[in-house]
């Protein structure tokens, strides 16, 4: 064989291994971001989602699941603060164009595991709409989270 078609082998074989490899980290998704996922397909309303959790073992909270990316990003005040006093966060962003409703994440027993952001299309008058909206994803949500340490297992 040449060196030339060796090459050309060689770099078939890479490509091949590198194309397996990114659907190997596609079937390790965790049970929250494919909880989040089908969230979201279901609610074509939602313009934004994501799960602030602090891992098990772990002292941060950080964003474990999300439709912008930002995975481990650490929450902020806001976040923590939903946290640490049950109360939503609601607001209208400095664009003007989406309305924020950030509210606790709970497990089946209605344990507070975390916040959930869910974000809209601002519609004047909504807010209310938008709260009880959310409300019932997180509820959604709840329904299907046994515990925190689910949330970080493999999805199936």
């Amino acid at each position: 064989m040449t060196t030339r078609k060796k090459a050309t082998l060689l770099l078939v074989v890479l490509l091949l291994a590198t194309a397996f490899a990114s659907g190997a980290q596609e079937a390790k998704k965790s049970y929250a971001q494919k909880l989040l996922d089908e969230t979201l397909a279901k609610h074509k309303e939602v313009v934004i989602m994501a799960m602030h959790v602090t891992p098990p073992g772990k002292t941060d909270n950080v964003i474990i699941a999300s439709n912008i990316g930002r995975i481990g990003k650490k929450a902020d005040e806001d976040d923590q603060r939903v946290i640490d006093t049950g109360k939503p966060n609601l607001e209208v962003n400095k664009k003007g164009d989406h309305y924020e409703v950030e509210m606790v994440l709970q497990d089946q027993s209605g344990k507070t595991i975390g916040a959930v952001g869910i974000v809209f299309m601002n519609e004047k008058g909504k807010e209310q709409e938008f709260l009880k909206k959310a409300t019932e994803i997180r509820d959604e949500m709840r329904d299907k989270t046994p515990t925190i340490a689910k949330l970080f297992e493999p999805a199936e």
